[in-house]
Order: structure tokens, then C-alpha cells, then sequence
């Protein structure tokens, strides 16, 4: 009986001392129940393929069970633990915040992570002289035979296929998907007044350009104070307005007057928006005829309530998702803004002052910047005329320079500020997210791979 309590005495202490070395359980792989928090990331900013780290806790450490994006794009994940996770910053992601999802939990960052833009600009069209040798001249035919003589504002079809004002030519062109070119309407070199078809039709310093879905081409003609629209078959017919009657005078289409019209765009209801550049207003031309002023007064600068605020020379305008325009205010050097209740703002650049500095939107500076595209993330492409330099401005306004050597007037392909540009006035954005920008001086159409 004693051996036999001994020996159970000797079996329960080697259970009791087997239980007591186990180790102790794991956190569990999916982050359990737990919501993750997500204290920091770094880096604040960088380019496609940055390797992103990001700290918290209760991630877990099943990669199957974490996802990322970034401004609504995803990111790739590459490692997890229960503090800490990496990740690839995808391409083109803009300005945006982090979320994370742990186990169908999620969390967004406090901070935003700013995707850093790079552009690599490549020649498109035109040979750059005219058959005199000087700068400039017009003819049709391929990439390397076209001759431009100052191109301004370019638009794009859904096919690729863009249309510019060829203003020294007072001439519409029509550019192919390969770069070679045909003229739409008006007569190459002739100047005047007159509706038509084709090489009938006449304008004076075409400048603005804009393309309806049903293909019609609307143009801003500038020195004859009126607004011109052109069929798919080349038709050119006057809109509104008259070189015998510049002014400010809204109304219908036969009473309404324009001086020096520059910039024009299509909103999604069919109404035409008009920088009335010398007049230093925005117009709105409605799809049932009717010419209204929507903000300014007098030329000048001042922020404000729509009819209080002041533009000087406003070249071009465009909209955000969001519904707010964003103008290029070419001789105050800044571009302005116009939210949907209807305050003027200044968005970024300082107001009145020329010069040229990135940075954050009150202290960068421009030099009559003149056109302004926009991408779904609500990023600016802006031409800087005088800067000879393509900048992109974030949401937040912050200001970078994307091609081009800023105040550096030149012509040569390759990225970033090796490539030179003289003047460069109109862009264009296509479905690719490719910018085509007018090289006006250097009577080219340039190409611009953005990543």
C-alpha cells in the first residue's frame, strides 16, 4: 500500500511539473476581437514602390487577414505583426489617408500620405519652324512635317484624338492619336469674321477650346470678342457675340457681349463656362441661350462672395468631383477658387506677386499661370507661362514642379526639370492620365508620362 501511494505521489508531481513548463498561448494570428489602432506611418511621402511602415497594435500576424489602401487605392502588403506592418505605396495615389483593415476591422490614419508625381516629357508633334526657318508655320501632314504657329488650349475626345487653337494661324487643327494633323476649320494664315465650312470660315486669334459629347467644338475667338462653335463636319457658326461689339452686356445670344474671351469649358449640364478675360469675369452661356456674369467685377484682386470678388486677365477655368472651379488667375499669378456655395477663394500662389517657389499654397509663387487640368483625385496640372514650367498642386493646395526648370526657357526632352519648355500654354489630359501640353514658343505639341 505504501509503494503503491508513492508511486501515485511521484506520477501527480511529474504531470504538475509537465503542466507547469507548457507555454504560454500566442496571441492569436487574426488579431482577434480587438479593433486595430494605427498610431503612425512613415515615410510621410514618397513614390510608387516606397515601402510603407506603419505602427499599432492588434494587427495580428496573417497577412490574408490585413489590406491597405491609400486614397482609396490598394496597397500591397508586405509583412505583419501584431505592431507593426509594411506595405508598397501603389502608383499614382495622390494625397490621401491610410486605411487599414484588420480581420473585417477598420481603421483610417489621422495623417495623409502625399504620393510624390514624377513626369518624363517626350516630343508628339510639330517640327518647330515654319518653312522660312522661322519660328512657327503652317502646314499639315505628320509629326515631323506639322507646323504650329503658337498654339494655346488643347482638349481631347474619348478616342484620343485632340483639337487645338492654333491661334497665330487663326486656325482649329485636329491632331491624330499618331501625332500627324489636319486643319478643321478656318483659313491658315488668313484672319477675319466669317462663319463657314471649312478653309471658308474665318477667326481672329482662336484661343479657348472645348469639346461637347455630341463632338461639337466650342472656341473662344478671341480678338473678335465672340464665342464660335464648330461641327464635327467643320462647320463654323457664331455662338454670341460680335468684333464690332466688344463689351460686358449679358443677355440671349444676339444682345450678349464678350471682350477678349480666353478660356471656355462644358459643365455636365450642357452650360458654357467663359473666362472673359479683359472683362476680368466669369460668364455662364446656358444651354437654353441666356448669357449671365457669374463672379467679378471689376479687374483687380479680391477674395469674396461671387460678384464681390475681382479677377485680373482669369485665362481658363475647370471643375473637382466636388463641384468647386478652379481658375487661373493669369495676372494676379495665383489660382483662385470657387466653392459651391459660391466664395472666392485664393487656393494657391501669392496673390499680385510674380516669381517662382514650390511649397505650401501661400507661399508658392507663379508667373502667370494660364490653364489648369484636373485628375480624379483632384490634382492641378497648371501651365506657369512665364515660368516655362508644368506645376502640380495637391488638394491641399501644396505646390510642386512636375516638368520643367522654373524661369528656364528652352527646348529638350527627358524627366523632371531636364526638360525645357518656352511658354508652354494650353494642356490636355487623356484617358491614360498622359498630359499634352501646347509648347507655344517652341511651336511643339509635347507629351508627358506621368508615374
Amino acid at each position: 500500500m505504501k509503494a503503491f501511494v508513492l508511486f501515485a505521489l511521484v506520477l501527480f508531481s511529474a504531470v504538475w511539473l509537465s503542466c507547469g513548463d507548457s507555454p504560454s498561448p500566442g496571441p492569436p494570428v487574426t488579431g482577434g476581437n480587438e479593433t486595430p489602432e494605427l498610431s503612425s506611418f512613415s515615410p510621410l511621402s514618397g513614390k510608387q514602390g516606397t515601402v510603407i511602415k506603419i505602427q499599432g497594435k492588434h494587427f495580428g500576424s496573417d497577412v490574408s487577414k490585413v489590406s491597405l489602401e491609400i486614397n482609396g487605392l490598394k496597397a500591397a502588403i508586405n509583412t505583419v505583426t501584431d505592431t507593426e506592418i509594411t506595405a508598397i505605396v501603389p502608383a499614382k495615389c495622390g494625397l490621401g489617408k491610410l486605411t487599414l483593415t484588420v480581420n473585417s476591422k477598420e481603421v483610417t490614419s489621422a495623417a495623409a500620405f502625399r504620393y510624390l508625381y514624377t513626369a518624363t516629357t517626350s516630343y508628339f508633334s510639330g517640327n518647330g519652324k515654319g518653312a522660312d526657318g522661322k519660328d512657327g508655320g503652317y502646314q499639315d501632314g505628320t509629326p515631323q512635317q506639322s507646323e504650329f504657329r503658337t498654339l494655346y488650349n488643347i482638349a481631347t475626345d474619348n478616342k484620343g484624338i485632340m483639337f487645338a487653337a492654333d491661334l497665330g494661324n487663326c486656325v482649329v487643327r485636329r491632331i491624330e492619336t499618331d501625332g500627324s494633323t489636319s486643319t478643321l476649320a478656318g483659313a491658315g494664315n488668313q484672319n477675319g469674321f466669317k462663319d463657314g465650312k471649312g478653309n471658308q470660315a474665318l477667326m481672329k486669334f482662336p484661343i479657348g477650346i472645348e469639346l461637347a459629347p455630341d463632338g461639337t467644338i466650342f472656341v473662344a475667338d478671341h480678338e473678335n470678342h465672340a464665342i464660335r462653335k464648330i461641327s464635327p463636319d467643320g462647320t463654323l457658326v457664331t455662338v454670341a457675340g460680335h468684333p464690332d461689339r466688344p463689351g460686358l452686356v449679358d443677355g440671349n445670344l444676339a444682345t450678349a457681349q464678350f471682350k477678349r474671351p480666353y478660356g471656355v469649358k462644358l459643365d455636365k449640364t450642357g452650360t458654357l463656362w467663359i473666362c472673359d478675360t479683359e472683362n476680368g469675369v466669369i460668364r455662364k452661356l446656358s444651354a437654353d441661350g441666356q448669357v449671365t456674369t457669374f463672379a467679378g467685377s471689376t479687374p483687380g484682386y479680391a477674395d469674396g462672395k461671387l460678384r464681390e470678388a475681382k479677377f485680373y486677365m482669369p485665362s481658363y477655368l475647370n471643375f473637382d468631383e466636388n463641384g468647386n472651379i478652379f481658375i487661373a488667375d493669369k495676372h494676379n499669378h495665383c489660382i483662385r477658387k470657387i466653392t459651391p456655395d459660391g466664395m472666392v477663394t485664393t487656393f494657391a500662389g501669392t496673390p499680385t506677386k510674380t516669381g517662382y517657389r514650390d511649397g505650401e499654397a501661400s507661399q508658392a509663387m507663379f508667373n502667370q499661370p494660364c490653364n489648369i487640368q484636373i485628375d480624379k483625385l483632384g490634382n492641378l496640372y497648371v501651365n506657369d507661362l512665364w515660368n516655362h514650367c508644368i506645376r502640380l498642386v495637391y488638394p491641399d493646395g501644396y505646390v510642386t514642379t512636375l516638368a520643367g526648370k522654373g524661369g528656364t526657357a528652352g527646348y529638350q526632352e527627358g524627366p523632371g526639370e531636364n526638360a525645357l519648355f518656352k511658354h508652354p500654354q494650353g494642356c490636355t489630359l487623356d484617358k491614360d492620365g498622359n498630359l499634352f501640353v501646347t509648347d507655344s514658343a517652341n511651336q511643339r505639341i509635347r507629351k508627358l508620362t506621368i508615374e
